[in-house]
């Protein structure tokens, strides 16, 4: 708790998500040295080595693109929130994102 932390503002979406997982661990949100929303800005203090930050798994899936940062796994005790999909109303869908609407449909059903 008593490290530079680099967090989105609270008050924001993910800020908010930030604040309920440390909620949910009993620890208020930690005082964060720098408030900024975008991901590529608080991924660029990490990687210099003096700050830490909440990150979603998914900016950590591809190492090529963010190689230079080493994942401190935690397991939070919250649920994820709404998750969507948005096409262009003027743009005609490919075969495959096709394909993919209509498996997350699937699984969103289960």
């Amino acid at each position: 708790m008593n490290e530079a932390w680099a967090l989105p503002p609270p008050d924001s979406l993910v800020g908010s998500f930030v604040t309920k997982a440390f909620r949910a661990s009993g620890l208020e949100f930690p005082t964060a040295t720098v408030v900024t929303f975008p991901f590529a800005v608080r991924t660029t203090l990490v990687a210099a080595g003096r700050f830490l930050t909440v990150l979603p798994q998914s900016l950590l899936t591809f190492p090529a693109k963010h190689s230079f940062i080493k994942p401190l796994r935690v397991a939070l005790p919250i649920e994820s929130g709404p998750i969507g999909i948005f096409t262009v109303e003027t743009r005609s869908l490919s075969s495959a994102a096709q394909m993919f609407i209509e498996h997350a449909r699937e699984i969103a059903k289960a």
